[in-house]
């Protein structure tokens, strides 16, 4: 199943697709990028599907997607 999307113009802002049920609690997303991701009292990623995230964060994310073990992040690319 692909997810993508269109970049608006000017829209300024990255989208990642969080898959929730690939998370394992390793909370790496949450450490690299708090600003960004949010996790529940266990570790695990409180978010699914689709996150904008703002340009002045869009590298912290994009480290936060590598640093997920189980690659339940993915930057959506047009």
């Amino acid at each position: 199943m692909g997810h993508r999307f269109s970049r608006r113009e000017g829209a300024g802002e990255l989208k990642i697709f969080v898959e929730q049920s690939k998370c394992s609690g390793h909370a790496r997303c949450f450490a690299t990028a708090p600003e960004v991701f949010s996790i529940d009292d266990d570790g695990y990623t409180a978010l699914d599907g689709e996150v904008e995230v703002p340009d002045e964060l869009a590298q912290k994310a994009r480290f936060a997607v590598a640093a997920c073990p189980e690659r339940a992040l993915r930057v959506l690319e047009d």
